[in-house]
């Protein structure tokens, strides 16, 4: 079982993450967190500048390291393998209320964890030729339905209820254009 640790900076979660992500990684099959050490959680203040300025790389593009929901950093010579959770990142979509249920609470943070861990599974025990995503999101699936089926059966008539929900909310959270956020900057200054 890797260790984790919680790095925060004027940030106090909204519930026992440590605690969430220990239970999840209690379904997770010991041989593939073999050489995985630490995960830590964070928020994004406690970054330095130079991690803030960081970017990664995801699917061919460029993204700013300190707006993703988490991070895999392989092992090298000179540091263990780890996975970086940005916990202020993963709850902000989130209403306060939602977050007080386990259930949701597990939601939350575990497609994350396990996208990250499936890098690592990629990367150190099962390689895989299709794409180092695609391959995380494969994971993140199976690992998924290891944790939730024996816990939460008797959701799974609710599934496809929860998939179509999901899918108008990733809608209604989207990002303004660039074209509708410079209108809507000139509209304030009328």
């Amino acid at each position: 079982m890797p260790e984790i640790v919680e790095n925060y900076r004027d940030y106090v979660p909204s519930f026992d993450v440590k605690k969430t992500v220990t239970e999840l990684l209690s379904s997770v099959p010991p041989g593939y967190l073999a050489g995985l050490k630490r995960i830590v959680l964070t928020n994004r203040s406690s970054l330095t500048r130079d991690q803030r300025r960081q970017k990664i790389w995801q699917r061919g593009r460029k993204h700013q390291f300190s707006a993703s929901l988490g991070a895999y950093y392989r092992a090298t010579r000179s540091r263990p393998a780890a996975v970086w959770l940005f916990v202020d990142n993963l709850v902000r979509p989130f209403p306060r209320f939602i977050l007080r249920m386990h259930f949701f609470q597990y939601v939350v943070v575990a497609s994350t964890l396990y996208h990250e861990v499936g890098h690592h599974i990629h990367a150190a025990h099962r390689p895989v030729y299709d794409g180092k995503e695609n391959v995380a999101e494969d994971w993140s699936r199976k690992l998924s339905r290891r944790f939730f089926r024996p816990r939460y059966w008797y959701l799974i008539p609710l599934v496809p209820l929860l998939r179509a929900t999901s899918k108008v909310l990733k809608g209604i959270q989207r990002r303004p254009t660039r074209r509708r956020a410079v209108a809507d900057s000139s509209h304030a200054n009328c």
